[in-house]
C-alpha cells in the first residue's frame, strides 16, 4: 500500500516495537480495545488475540483491504469525529503527526479512557512527560496531566517505518488521574496562561480584570511577575480558585 501524504501516513515496520505496544495494552475483563489508524494492520493482528477489537481508519482504501481481514471491527471514520466507546476502553495506535495532539486529548479527557498506549513525534511526547521550566513545558502538558499520568515506553529511530519519517517518535503509555477541578473553565485559564509564552502570566489572563489578576495571584502565594512556565498544575488549581 502506498502511504498518502495528507493523512500522514508512516507505517510502523519494527516487529519488536509492535510486540512492546502489544504488550503494554493489558485489556481488563468488559473493555474493548480502540486502535487508532491502523494502517497496515500490524498491530491490529495481535490486538485480536487480546479480545475485542474497534479499529478506526480514516482511509477508505485502507479500511476496505483491512475490512477483508479483519471484518467488520474496522471502522472507515475520522477518529477525531466518530464516538468513543460507549464502555471502557483501551486505546492504542500510530498517530498521525498532524492531528496526534487532538486525537490524544479527545482521548483522555474521555470518562471511558482505561488506558492509552500511542505512538507519538518524540518533541510531543516530550512536551506530555515536561516539568515546570523545562523548554517543552506547556499547554498540553498541564491538559495531559488534568487527565492522565504518562510515561515513555520507548523511542524510536525514523527507520522504524515506512516511509521514514524526519522525526523521531516515541510511545507514551497515559492512565487515567483526572483532577477534581478538571473543567473546561479551567482548560480556558491554562489556555490563556499560555497564549504569549514569554509574557508575565498577568499579562496573559486578558479575559479577567486585571486587579482581580494580582488579587488572586497574591492568595494564591504567586508572584505577580511569574510566567506560566513557572507554575506547576497544582498552583494554576490554587490560582483558579482564588479566581473564582
Amino acid at each position: 500500500m502506498i502511504p498518502k501524504k495528507k493523512w500522514g501516513q508512516n507505517f510502523l515496520r519494527n516487529r519488536g516495537a509492535v510486540d512492546k505496544i502489544v504488550n503494554a495494552i493489558e485489556p481488563q475483563p468488559g473493555e474493548v480495545i480502540l486502535e487508532i489508524g491502523p494502517g497496515e494492520g500490524v498491530l491490529t493482528e495481535k490486538l485480536v488475540e487480546l479480545g475485542e477489537v474497534t479499529a478506526i481508519e480514516i482511509d477508505p482504501h485502507l479500511a476496505a483491504r483491512l475490512r477483508q481481514k479483519f471484518g467488520d471491527i474496522i471502522v472507515n471514520a475520522d477518529a477525531l469525529e466518530v464516538p468513543l466507546p460507549s464502555r471502557p476502553f483501551r486505546a492504542v495506535g500510530n498517530l498521525p503527526y498532524n492531528v496526534g495532539t487532538p486525537i490524544l486529548r479527545r482521548v483522555i479527557a474521555d470518562p471511558n479512557f482505561r488506558r492509552a498506549v500511542f505512538m507519538l513525534q518524540k518533541e510531543v511526547a516530550d512536551r506530555l512527560v515536561a516539568k515546570p521550566r523545562d523548554e517543552q513545558y506547556g499547554f498540553l502538558t498541564l491538559y495531559r496531566e488534568l487527565f492522565a499520568s504518562a510515561r515513555i515506553l520507548m523511542k524510536l529511530d525514523p527507520g522504524s517505518f515506512h516511509p521514514a519519517p524526519k522525526v523521531r517518535s516515541a510511545v507514551v503509555v497515559l492512565d487515567p488521574d483526572r483532577k477534581p477541578f478538571a473543567s473546561d473553565a479551567f482548560i480556558d485559564l491554562i489556555s490563556a496562561a499560555f497564549r504569549m509564552r514569554r509574557k508575565k502570566l498577568v499579562n496573559n489572563l486578558t479575559t479577567y480584570p486585571r486587579e482581580d489578576v494580582l488579587t488572586a495571584l497574591e492568595r494564591a502565594n504567586i508572584d505577580e511577575g511569574t510566567r506560566a512556565e513557572e507554575l506547576s498544575l497544582d498552583d494554576f488549581a490554587r490560582l483558579f480558585n482564588s479566581l473564582r
